[in-house]
């Protein structure tokens, strides 16, 4: 019985070395959604929480589609600005436009380099160059979302890592990153 419960107590202070080593190294980070409404439906407004892993953009950049980790410092006027050496803040958006691309919200639709982007209901907003590094970013509850459309295309290198899975609220427990369609849910109460 003692060797067991010291097997027990080897195996759960390993694990537990393991997963700081990795979040500290931001190859596996939990991510929330610090009480906004960003993401929502995707990642649930004020209590969703999620995990990113750092392992694939170590590898390639990121695509179009893929949910990011990025690294934000809240200014002095409280205006939100991605910035890889900040700590403050992690913003979680789904990248919309790559380097060299062109966006553009018309007609309560995003477009890239003229194709449809996706489903989801968006205000208009002027055409937007990407330029090299860089990468525009959107919120799937477009409504409400702080995003590129506020502070511009980002850098790549305040990306760290590619949101995989939301595991809070257990109800909304899923693999499955996809954007949502439609209209999005807007502004969210959390109190």
């Amino acid at each position: 019985m003692v060797r067991w419960v010291i097997r027990a107590l080897a195996i759960a202070v390993m694990v537990a070395i393991v997963l700081v080593i990795l979040d500290f190294a931001e190859l596996l980070v939990a991510v929330d959604s610090n009480g906004r409404a960003s993401m929502a439906p995707t990642i649930p407004a004020c209590d969703g929480r999620a995990y990113s892993q750092g392992f694939t953009y170590k590898i390639r950049d990121p695509e179009r589609g893929e949910i990011v980790a990025i690294h934000a410092a809240r200014g002095p006027d409280g205006a939100i600005a991605p910035d890889r050496d900040a700590t403050d803040l992690v913003l979680t958006l789904r990248v919309a436009a790559l380097p060299g691309e062109q966006i553009v919200g018309r007609d309560g639709s995003v477009f890239v380099n003229g194709i449809k982007l996706d489903d989801i209901r968006t205000a208009p907003f002027p055409p937007v160059e990407v330029g090299g590094e860089q990468y525009f970013v959107l919120g799937d509850n477009r409504s409400a979302a702080i995003d590129s459309r506020q502070f511009g295309p980002i850098l790549g290198n305040a990306i760290f890592g590619k949101v995989f899975v939301v595991f809070w609220p257990l109800r909304d427990f899923t693999f499955r990153t996809d954007p949502p369609s439609g209209v999005p849910p807007g502004p969210v109460d959390c109190d």
